[in-house]
């Protein structure tokens, strides 16, 4: 009986504390690192030097010149990718971060969390025609767009992509 309801206990603490914190998606805390940059820690403009020193290395699946990809597993059916491209002088011009669930629900309760995250760094979102939510800034002297969509179909897909608009 005591093991029950220690087990009860966890779980209605885990509970007050993601609904407390304002978090949807269980894994939003590992995808997004931190929320410092514009994503993961990464800012537009940075260096390959820079990138690779946010990222683990045990992680990074190719590294093209200017190109970095990393695979991260989050357990079984669920994983993301993030890709930074860099231009030839050596300048972050985009980020693109992918999320596979094997859950629908977990890709529209990450968007949310994301949706919260740019609409209070960013402010003004706007729809595109294609599905996309899009926010346009002026983000550390870079006129960048961040570009969002639930791509879900059969399993949870989320894809997200930063860009320097100046490229």
């Amino acid at each position: 009986m005591k093991k029950s309801w220690s087990k009860i206990s966890i779980l209605l603490i885990s509970i007050i504390v993601f609904s407390c914190s304002g978090i949807n998606n269980e894994y939003y805390p590992t995808i997004s690192k931190n929320e410092v940059g514009e994503l993961r820690g990464a800012s537009i403009g940075m260096t390959i030097l820079e990138v690779k020193k946010i990222e683990d290395i045990k992680f990074l699946k190719s590294e093209m010149g200017t190109y970095l990809h990393y695979d991260y597993p989050i357990n079984m059916g669920n994983s993301y990718t993030v890709a930074y491209d860099f231009s030839d002088e050596n300048e972050l011009y985009e980020i693109e971060l992918t999320a596979f669930f094997d859950q629908i629900e977990a890709a529209e309760t990450l968007l949310e969390d994301y949706k919260n995250t740019f609409n209070k760094k960013y402010v003004q979102q706007k729809d595109a025609e294609d599905g996309y939510l899009i926010w346009n800034a002026n983000h550390g002297g870079k006129n960048i767009e961040v570009a969002m969509k639930n791509e879900s179909d059969h399993y949870g897909l989320l894809n997200i992509k930063i860009r320097d608009l100046d490229y």
